[in-house]
């Protein structure tokens, strides 16, 4: 009876994990869309998505990075149940429940706060990534690790090198770009893996 127990416990975390990972990506990109959209100011080739949080659609912004962090960290949860004993895995995964974090705290340390707000953002960009990569090397899994050393090398290309050729061809391209390009590598990770975890529950 404990046994079942622990499994039902454990098919439940899969579950709420994998629901929570699917919102999770897919809600604050449609609400960080919505404000671009919404916000006749916005330029793709001069802004950067964090200006929408001091913008006239600042609460729609903050509230998309606000959901979005906060749903991460179950969705972290489950992955971290999910990987078992692999160490690098493990770390991989703290690594994105810090960077969940750290998202949480974009919409809460907005443009306005500068050094604040460059930690928190920079910490997502970075440490989502990096938790991809982890997790690429130390699974045992082929699949999961092309997937997440493909995904975590597109993430941090977008977000490192992209600005700099940017820059370096005076191609008129605001910081969003990078931006939304490591969201989607993110969000195709993340989605994958909530497809798994979804699966994995039995439900």
């Amino acid at each position: 009876m404990a046994s079942q127990g622990k499994r039902g416990n454990r098919s439940l975390l899969f579950l709420v994990a994998g629901i929570c990972g699917i919102l999770g990506s897919i809600l604050p990109l449609a609400l960080t869309l919505s404000a671009t959209f919404l916000s006749s100011w916005f330029r793709w080739d001069t802004n950067a998505l964090s200006e929408l949080g001091v913008g006239d659609q600042a609460v729609l912004f903050n509230s998309a990075v606000i959901l979005g962090g906060l749903l991460n960290l179950p969705f972290a949860a489950g992955l971290y149940r999910y990987l078992g004993g692999e160490r690098i895995s493990r770390a991989g995964v703290l690594a994105i429940l810090a960077g969940s974090v750290a998202l949480l705290l974009v919409g809460v340390f907005t443009v306005d706060y500068l050094v604040l707000h460059a930690i928190v953002a920079l910490g997502y960009f970075f440490l989502v990534p990096i938790g991809f990569l982890l997790i690429g090397f130390g699974s045992k899994d082929s699949l999961l690790r092309i997937v997440s050393l493909a995904c975590g090398t597109v993430a941090l290309v977008a977000i490192l090198v992209l600005p700099i050729v940017v820059a370096a061809l005076h191609l008129k391209v605001g910081f969003a770009v990078p931006e939304l390009a490591e969201a989607l590598a993110v969000l195709v990770w993340t989605m994958l893996l909530s497809a798994v975890l979804v699966k994995k529950s039995g439900f």
